[in-house]
Order: structure tokens, then sequence, then C-alpha cells
């Protein structure tokens, strides 16, 4: 009889550990930025192409992720840059540590735990320009 309540007790409890560790991953999961480029979209772009001093790659993004209870973390920023005759003649890699704002209050909170949904974000890049670039396309991704 002793032996049977003890089988039980050790059943119940390794059932409340099993839960335990359960609701432990899930918060653990729940805290990983997910990585999801369709959530993400490019309200606003703009390069002049014409200036002749500094260069200065304008975009607004925006995230949505309805019914999405997880955040979304920030994505790669590629730009090309082409000729007029459509060949490439620079690529650059932009990582979200140099794209977003140093002045944005949020940087680092975002860096790690990702951004909500509804979120817009305002981005000025400058960079350098070859003189034969004529045209250019953006695209965001994930390494």
């Amino acid at each position: 009889m002793l032996l049977r309540i003890y089988k039980i007790v050790m059943l119940f409890v390794l059932l409340a550990l099993a839960i335990v560790q359960a609701l432990f991953l899930f918060q653990t999961w729940a805290k990983v930025p997910r990585q999801d480029i369709s959530y993400w979209n490019i309200e606003f772009t703009n390069l002049n192409l014409d200036e002749d001093t500094s260069h200065t790659l304008h975009l607004q993004l925006r995230v949505e992720a309805p019914g999405v209870l997880k955040k979304i973390q920030l994505p790669h920023i590629e730009l090309l840059l082409s000729n007029p005759s459509g060949d490439t003649v620079a690529f650059h890699d932009f990582s979200p540590n140099e794209w977003l704002p140093n002045t944005l209050p949020q940087k680092n909170y975002w860096l790690i735990q990702g951004v909500a949904s509804q979120t817009e974000i305002t981005v000025s890049i400058p960079l350098e320009v070859p003189i034969d670039a004529s045209g250019f396309q953006v695209h965001m991704l994930y390494h």
C-alpha cells in the first residue's frame, strides 16, 4: 500500500516538473524574435543619384504582423546600384546595427528583443555612390 502511494506521488511530482519545464521553454521561445520578411514593408525609398557631393538613402519601413504575439527581428538591408545598362556597379549590405539610427532611444532594445507590430522606422543611410550609377534596388533579408 505504501509503495503504491509512493508511486502515485512520484508520478505527480514528475508531471509537475514536466509542466514547469514546458512553461519555461515556452517563455524562452516567446522571447526570441521571429524572422519573417513577409511582415516588413518598404513604404518609401529615395536615393538622389544626381547630387554631386553627398548621397543618402532614405527609407521608411513598417512592420505589420497581425495576430503575432512575438516580436519581429530587424532584417538586413541590401542596396544594389546599377548603371544605365542594368549592370550592378555597387552592392551594400547593411546590418540592423548599421542602418538603425543611433539617435533612436530604443535601438539596443530592438536589436535584442525585436520590433513590435505596427512599428514604423525612418532611416537615412549616408553612402558613397559610383559616378556611373543610375538606378538602385533595395531588398530586405535575413542572414
